[in-house]
Parts: C-alpha cells; sequence; structure tokens
C-alpha cells in the first residue's frame, strides 16, 4: 500500500485532567520523517471548543509526540477519501467533547466507508482516557514508540 493511516499520541495522559492528545497521522510506510497530521486544538479554552487543525508535510516526531498506531492501509485514492471524510468531522464545541472524542468520532465515518477495518472504531472508544502507555500496549505491535 501507499500510505499507513495511524493514530499519533501526544503526551503521557496520565490524569483524567490531562489525557493525551490524539490526532491522524498519514505517512508513507517507512518514512517516519514527514507526514500529514489531521487533528483539532483548542481555540477557545474558556468554553472548551475545538477547530480542525491539520499540518501536512509536517514533522511526525516532535517533543510531545509519544508514539502512533497503525490502524490501515491506504491507497493513493483511499488517503485522499480519508483526509474527505476527516476533514467534514465537525470538532467539538460543545464544552464536553475533546480530541480523543473527535478521532473516535471521525474513525466511526471512517469504518462507515470502509477505510478502516471493521471493529477500530470500538477499538479506540475503549481506549478513549487511557494512559499512553495503556494504549502502547493495547495496540502491540501496530505500535510505534518515539522515546
Amino acid at each position: 500500500m501507499a500510505y499507513n493511516l495511524s493514530i499519533e499520541v501526544f503526551g503521557p495522559g496520565d490524569s483524567p485532567t490531562h489525557r493525551s492528545h490524539w490526532g491522524f497521522m498519514i505517512n508513507k510506510p517507512g518514512n517516519l520523517e514527514f507526514g500529514d497530521l489531521l487533528q483539532v486544538e483548542v481555540i477557545d479554552s474558556d468554553r472548551l471548543w475545538y477547530g480542525f487543525a491539520p499540518r501536512y508535510a509536517t514533522k511526525i516526531i516532535d517533543k510531545a509526540a509519544v508514539g502512533m498506531c497503525k490502524i490501515a492501509d491506504l491507497t493513493s485514492q483511499q488517503r485522499h477519501d480519508a483526509i474527505r471524510v476527516i476533514e467534514k468531522e465537525p470538532a467539538p464545541r460543545d464544552s464536553i467533547g475533546r480530541c480523543q472524542d473527535w478521532t473516535f468520532d471521525a474513525l466511526l465515518s471512517l469504518e462507515i466507508e470502509e477505510l478502516v477495518p471493521s471493529g477500530t472504531s470500538a477499538f479506540w472508544k475503549g481506549m478513549i482516557g487511557k494512559p499512553a502507555r495503556e494504549v502502547a500496549a493495547a495496540c502491540g505491535t501496530q505500535w510505534t514508540a518515539f522515546a
């Protein structure tokens, strides 16, 4: 396949009030230098509102990145389709949802479009709120650690 689709995890997430940040990473297999990070970021911390904040051709490994879990192989066409699906997912603006919730919602849409394997969203729903080390352990051989 031409691309990997992964969930990239930032920060240890050891506290329920400071969960790890999640985003989608699309990169070429074997290339851990650059990829496309599709994520939401806080745009209003008082109301806990998020906005879509993609970073195309960005460094995969940065100081906050803990690792990433590969969830699918994509063809070039599937990459474009996945980006379209992820971009259409509304960012949380309800003072409740966070980046992990948005990632899960986008995974549901990706699963409906058959861009990720069946059961992917259920697995990640179980990961919401878990520390990065538990996510890494659950991902097993699909996990790439950056530390």
